[in-house]
Formats: structure tokens, sequence, C-alpha cells
């Protein structure tokens, strides 16, 4: 990946007709006073209703019209706004995204318009009982800016105003404050309106830490048919360059695919779930790493009985880090492939001030990881206690710290 300019960066994929193109803009819950929870989301949404030189319309078809995608996500510490277009659309997209970000017009009517549509959002999330089980481990088992909710709660969705969304988009859209990252083919016409970019004026947010508490908590609803576990232990951060890329492997061999161990030894062999997986959610400097898993009532102390013994018992194997190994390895590979995937990859870094990998520099470091480094990922990643949120309909389960402890 090449640096253009001040936070401007360009990943060529070399033979792809297409480029997907990412401003990350840092703001998001992290950074939000308690009365304007959810601010960050709030603009994300109402900046694609108009520019100060585009409407509704003038933004979304452009792209939509010759087989492109718009969109865009808020996360704890970032707001992403990212298209993926034809190279030959490159200059059109590019234009769109810089008025999103920096030139929005804030109207009143749009405004009240999106308040209804993400009150509706809001709604629906407190429908899935997935949502609500992440919802109540960030609040209630993470400690520090990062358990605060992304969406934030109806009555700040309510109360904040226009003022407020022009006066934090103001603070927070500072060119300084934004990265921009392009992946695929930028035609050589296109360069030089990149290279002339610039960001390097304002304000930056700084990177902030939480840490996970111990602790089980329980979230009661009558609508969900089974109970659904989010197990929690500590994780790797993004600096943390020693076991990073062995924490990958093990990640990859514990829950990637249904050769992984945990899907054949607890669905394939006792049918405990229908689904088990494995996620980290990592930041610059601290991280925790999940297990999630859903079942009925009936077998729901029986699969955290099954899954702790198989976590305290596990052996790492030849045959079990070969494949975590092997299929990590392939997954990458495949991944410079997808414009849209690497700027998945390079946000996660970018967006958390940690200098870019390359999908080339991420396959050597794995390349390298051995069964002993792997052996290692697992004593920090897994040794030791867990915590636990879960969704159930009516009654709480008879788990204790005990039972969820390696």
């Amino acid at each position: 990946m090449v640096q253009l300019s001040e936070n401007v960066y360009y990943y060529e994929i070399p033979g792809v007709r297409s480029a997907t193109i990412a401003f990350i803009v840092g703001s998001g819950p992290v950074y939000e006073p308690d009365h304007l929870l959810g601010i960050s989301h709030f603009i994300e949404h109402t900046v694609f209703r108009k520019t100060k030189k585009r409407t509704l319309k003038e933004i979304k078809f452009p792209i939509e019209q010759v087989g492109g995608l718009l969109n865009a996500w808020t996360d704890k510490e970032v707001t992403v706004y990212y298209a993926k277009v034809p190279s030959s659309f490159f200059k059109t997209a590019f234009n769109i995204l810089k008025e999103i970000v920096f030139e929005p017009e804030f109207t009143e009517r749009n405004v009240e318009l999106e308040r209804k549509i993400i009150l509706q959002e809001y709604y629906s999330d407190l429908e899935v009982p997935e949502q609500r089980l992440f919802n109540k481990f960030f609040d209630e088992l993470i400690e520090g800016p990062h358990s605060k909710s992304i969406i934030g709660t109806e009555e700040t969705i309510k109360n904040i105003t226009r003022d407020d969304i022009e006066k934090f988009h103001a603070e927070m859209y500072s060119p300084y404050n934004v990265k921009l990252v392009i992946a695929g083919h930028i035609d050589e016409k296109d360069m030089k309106l990149l290279k002339e970019f610039n960001l390097s004026d304002g304000i930056k947010t700084a990177k902030h830490s939480s840490k996970l508490k111990t602790g089980i908590v329980c979230d009661k609803f009558k609508e969900t048919q089974q109970v659904h576990f989010l197990f929690a232990h500590e994780g790797i951060p993004l600096i943390d360059e020693e076991h990073i890329y062995a924490g990958m492997v093990l990640k990859t061999l514990l829950g990637s695919g249904m050769s992984s161990v945990l899907f054949e030894q607890i669905r394939e062999k006792k049918a405990l779930v229908y689904d088990i997986s494995v996620s980290q959610f990592q930041s610059k400097e601290w991280g925790v790493s999940l297990i999630y898993a859903a079942t009925s009532f009936e077998n729901a102390e029986k699969l955290v009985r099954e899954l702790f013994e198989l976590l305290r018992n596990l052996k790492i194997t030849k045959k079990v880090f070969d494949y975590g190994k092997k299929r990590l390895l392939g997954y990458l590979e495949l991944l410079t492939e997808s414009t849209s995937s690497l700027i998945s990859l390079y946000t996660q870094y970018l967006a958390n001030d940690v200098p870019a990998r390359s999908v080339d520099e991420i396959i050597k470091n794995v390349k390298s990881v051995t069964e002993e480094d792997v052996k290692r990922a697992f004593e920090k990643l897994i040794t030791g206690q867990w915590s636990l949120a879960y969704v159930t309909q009516d009654r709480e389960l008879p788990v204790d710290l005990s039972d969820i402890y390696v």
C-alpha cells in the first residue's frame, strides 16, 4: 500500500476494473457527551440527504446507475463512508463522497426525517436477540468509553437538534481527523486528484482504551426461542505484534469453517448449536476475544459445560495447527481479489492510528507463526477467567464464574 499524501493511501490491484473508496472519520460514541449519544450515527444518516451541491437523488443515482455501491457505517471510534465503482467512474464517486463528508447541508426537514428512520432502527434492534446480546455486553461488561451505544438511547435520538448536528460535524469532520483509503485500480489521470488532496488541516481525535469486566449478565427477552451466549476474554490489541498473528491462526482453527474445532466438536458431534463462531474486537491498545453460540434453554447448561470442558482440555496438535494456518493464508490470498474486503482490512488499522500492514506483510508474518506461538496465544486468549452475557426468554441460568474458567 502506498501513501500518496497526508492521510491518503492507495492499494493497487493489477487487472481489476473497479475501485473501492473509503473516507474514515474519527467520530463515534467514544467522543460523544452523554446528552448527545448517537449523534455520530445520526450525522452518518443525514449527510446522504443533501450536500451544498447535490440533492438526495444527485448523491446516490450517479453511483448506482453504473452498478456501484454507496454506503456508510458508524463504529465505536470511527464513521466510514465508502463507494465501490467501476474505475472509469472513480472521479465522480470520489467527489460525491468528499461532498458528503465535508459539505453536507443539514436542513430541519431532513433531520426530522432521519430521526424517524433512526428511531425505527432503534426499535428494530430491540427485537433482535443477537443485537440485544451485544448491547448488553458492551453496556455492562465493558468499562470505559467503548461501553457507549452507537445508535444512542431513545431519549437522545428524540432530543438531538439540527444545531447539535451542525456543531458536532464542524468539530469532528476536520480534514486532519479524516483518512482516505482506496483499493483497486485508478486511471493515471485520476492520480493527480489524489496526490493534491489535502487532509492535513485541523484537529485529530486521540484513540481511547477500555477494559473487560469480570462477570455474568443476563437480558430477559420473551420473544427469543433460544438462549444466546456471548463469552468474552481479554484479547490482543492491534499494536501487540508479538501475539497478533498467532492470535489470528488460533481464531481461525477454533471457529472458522465447518472443519474448525468448535464447529466439529460442539455442533457436529454434540448437536448443541446451529452455529458457533469466534470473533475479536480489536482496538489500538486493547481487545476482546469473543465466542458466540445459541441453543435451546434445555441444552444451555450442557453447552456451557461442554464448551469449557473442550477449551480446558484442548491440545493444539499439528493437524489442528496446520488447518488454522493454511486456512488463514488461503483466506488472505483470496482477500486480494476483493477491493471492498481489502478496504475493511485496512480500515481497521487506519481507524486505530496503527501503521497499515499490506496483505503481503500479513501473509509473511502468518507464515512465520509456529505451533509454540499459537500455544502462547492460547495461554493469553483462552486460559483464565471468562465473562458472559446472555439473552434468555424468562429464566436465568445457574451459571457461575467457575463454570467459565479455563
